[in-house]
């Protein structure tokens, strides 16, 4: 029997990757909420277990909004069986959370408060029950069969509480009648609520350092930024590394560069605009400027060398590869928005020429080299402002074209 206390006795997000190579068959989740930042984090394991002959059916709630529309979209051809289970009885939420691995001769089953988000299986407080249980043994059957008879009632037909999710056309369904919501959506609306909150007086509670996600098998400290301003050096606070740290950036299209009009051009500085980099690993010594978005992509913005392929998850679909490099021509950094999906179907042709044009989109990092997309309208700019830490300008001029870090 083990009881994890994560993040202080380790992190059930590592903890399942690890039992998924170890000999099981069957993976049953359960889980209250869904978000992309645990979905794609365990995505590459689970494609894995399912490559040698794994089952994977995952049971999710959708109460309060909770689950995304992304992260239901992902599991989808992730699993053999996927179920939303809810409640029409306000009073009545669906809770539980558990991971099953099963086999023949033995089962493993973690059972407390994770769910199957980023911070659920990796930076939040949370406290689990690990225990490995043989088929044929009294615990076992005390266990296996309660749970069993759950997951049969489920996925009964006659059961009006839980819904099979067969296509896409089912969780489009989800969304349109309210239970579902687009994670940026949902995301910009907490961040507005939160600033909302205004506390009084001096904070009564501490911050603890925050839990790493998965580890990355690079990650070496590439050091300090160094840029010139009108002749006066800025130098960055933090040195640039590559990390997996759960961040969201947002930044302005306009008028993209390109045949295709799917050129994404990014800032080796910015001006700030609203906030303050303060704290943040795109602070620099310079209190009116923040590092450019090209370093939300562990580029450091003055090694024009570089050049980084990375994957972008859009809509369910990985496209890659999309490539950062700076051209040396305009002396910019830029993003190539011209991955294509296993099938062959670039983002860039996914609708009509130039459809990324006059529009903001919001990268979430999943690792370093992997992204997921969400594209939003040029009018969601007030909302997408108002939500972020810090809002910079990518040039001088006052109309230059904006970028944001979301507050996590």
């Amino acid at each position: 029997m083990s009881l994890i206390n994560q993040p202080f006795d380790g992190q059930l997000g590592d903890i399942l990757i690890e039992k998924m190579q170890e000999g099981y068959n069957h993976l049953t989740i359960v889980v209250a909420f869904a978000k992309n930042s645990g979905v794609l984090r365990l995505k590459p394991e689970i494609e894995r277990f399912k490559l040698y002959g794994g089952i994977v059916d995952i049971f999710v709630g959708v109460d309060i909004q909770g689950t995304s529309y992304e992260a239901l979209k992902n599991l989808l051809p992730l699993c053999d069986s996927l179920y939303v289970v809810h409640s029409e009885d306000t009073s009545t939420t669906f809770h539980s959370k558990v991971f099953l691995l099963e086999n023949d001769t033995e089962i493993w089953m973690a059972v407390g408060s994770n769910n199957l988000t980023g911070g659920g299986l990796w930076t939040n407080f949370e406290s689990c029950h690990c225990q490995t249980y043989t088929v044929g043994t009294p615990e076992y059957d005390t266990v296996y069969t309660p749970f069993s008879n759950l997951i049969a009632r489920y996925m009964d037909t006659d059961c009006d509480y839980s819904r099979k999710i067969d296509s896409g056309d089912d969780i489009h369904d989800l969304l349109c009648n309210g239970y579902l919501i687009n994670e940026i959506k949902q995301r910009i609306r907490q961040n507005e609520e939160r600033k909302k909150m205004q506390f009084v007086g001096e904070p009564l509670f501490g911050r603890p350092k925050r839990a790493s996600l998965p580890k990355l098998s690079t990650g070496e400290l590439t050091g300090k930024s160094v840029q010139t301003i009108r002749g006066k050096a800025v130098h960055s606070t933090h040195a640039i590394s590559e990390t997996n740290s759960n961040e969201r950036i947002w930044i302005e299209t306009r008028v993209l560069t390109g045949g295709s009009r799917n050129i994404l051009d990014l800032s080796k500085l910015g001006r700030i605009i609203l906030g303050t980099g303060v704290g943040s690993r795109y602070e620099t010594d310079n209190p009116k400027y923040i590092l450019g978005s090209v370093a939300f992509f562990d580029i450091k913005p003055e090694d024009t060398t570089v050049v980084k392929d990375i994957t972008i998850n859009y809509d369910a679909i990985d496209y890659a590869p999309c490539t950062i490099k700076f051209a040396p021509d305009n002396g910019s950094w830029r993003i190539q928005m011209k991955g294509e999906s296993s099938s062959g179907v670039a983002i860039q042709s996914i609708d009509e020429v130039g459809w990324l044009m006059d529009k903001i989109l919001v990268f979430e990092k999943i690792r370093t080299d992997y992204y997921a997309l969400s594209v939003l309208p040029s009018g969601s700019l007030p909302s997408c402002k108002l939500a972020s830490y810090v809002v910079a300008r990518n040039g001088s001029s006052p109309n230059s074209k904006e970028y944001g870090l979301f507050n996590s």
